[in-house]
């Protein structure tokens, strides 16, 4: 079993399933969780709660994943600015996985997600 105890991960999807999802997946191996419906909600978070790593809908109204991690990178260090992202998406014909990365995730992985992968992805990013 992948060990994400004292791991907090901010799920940000506007998408309430996608959210309880992804939460099941990550309390079990043990992760603390913090849940975002919309982007700005997300950075929110991030400003005031330390955060380990990321997991973003790339397709949200308004604001998206996209957005969120632009934000992000623009954040000095000590603020947030290296908080590892992995983007989510259920449509992988509308973005393609080297430019996301390129744009500053650190994974690319498409629903439906399996919680395992997930949680493996989640630990291999924060060092675990």
């Amino acid at each position: 079993m992948i060990d994400l105890t004292d791991i907090t991960v901010l799920i940000v999807d506007d998408d309430e399933d996608a959210l309880e999802v992804f939460t099941a997946a990550l309390e079990q191996s043990g992760a603390y969780v913090l849940k975002a419906g919309t982007a700005r909600d997300a950075l929110t978070i991030i400003m005031t709660i330390r955060v380990n790593a990321i997991l973003s809908d790339l397709a949200m109204p308004g604001e998206d994943g996209l957005w969120l991690v632009q934000q992000l990178r623009r954040l000095k260090h000590d603020k947030g600015g290296s908080i590892p992202a992995i983007a989510v998406t259920e449509r992988r014909d509308r973005y393609n996985a080297e430019r996301v990365i390129d744009l500053g995730f650190k994974a690319f992985l498409t629903k439906p997600v399996d919680p395992f992968n997930l949680a493996r992805t989640v630990a291999s990013l924060v060092g675990r």
